[in-house]
């Protein structure tokens, strides 16, 4: 049972279904601004903002779970464009599989299968967590304890901890640049890079692939 409840936990915080400029290789470490720091060009920005960086591309290393492998997760235009790459492999075999979350619609690009699904919802895995967009105070009124920040590729976080939940988020404008849940699962950002625009080969659907 416990397996199983770790199990469960894992799945909805990596690839949940239901709704989770800089130059190309900028991966300076941050200038010591807050994570949540905003700048002139955000003011004038009228859309709504998944996350507070506009486009960046970063690479995860998941371990200790039921998939193990790599995430690839760009961004674009505060979050309301997203893909997600997946590569990794689990007890039924490799998963090799690109999520397009474009014009509030995923494309799912399975290269193991060669298909091509749609749906209207959008996986968490690309997008903020949950308490990402909770104030400090509500953020401890449901459990969660601030610690001392701590720099992951770079980048300067906020870290929360639920010693209830057993759950550490590492957070940077939004994103969760690691996250530590159980003792037993950890994703974790090798590379942020603050880039100018997802590549387009990253949204290219295989012409043979079944849809």
């Amino acid at each position: 049972m416990k397996q199983k409840i770790i199990y469960s936990a894992i799945v909805v915080l990596t690839l949940g279904w239901i709704s989770c400029n800089n130059s190309s290789n900028d991966t300076k470490p941050d200038t010591g601004k807050p994570a949540n720091s905003k700048t002139k060009a955000d003011d004038t920005y009228q859309g709504k903002k998944i996350f507070d960086i506009k486009t960046a591309k970063v690479s995860f290393n998941c371990t200790g779970g039921p998939e193990t492998g790599t995430e690839t997760l760009y961004i674009d235009d505060y979050g309301n464009t997203a893909v997600l790459v997946e590569d990794k492999k689990t007890q039924f075999g490799p998963k090799r599989i690109t999520w397009i979350w474009k014009d509030n619609r995923l494309t799912i690009v399975n290269h193991e299968t060669k298909k091509v699904d749609k749906s209207p919802m959008r996986p968490k895995a690309t997008e903020p967590p949950g308490i990402a967009d909770m104030d400090d105070i509500g953020k401890k009124r449901i459990g969660y304890e601030k610690m001392a920040d701590e720099n992951i590729a770079g980048k300067n976080c906020a870290v929360w901890f639920n010693a209830k939940y057993n759950i550490k988020y590492w957070l940077w404008n939004k994103l969760d640049l690691k996250t530590a849940n159980q003792g037993v699962y950890v994703k974790e950002a090798i590379s942020v890079e603050e880039i100018t625009t997802i590549p387009a080969s990253v949204v290219d659907v295989p012409g043979d692939y079944k849809k």
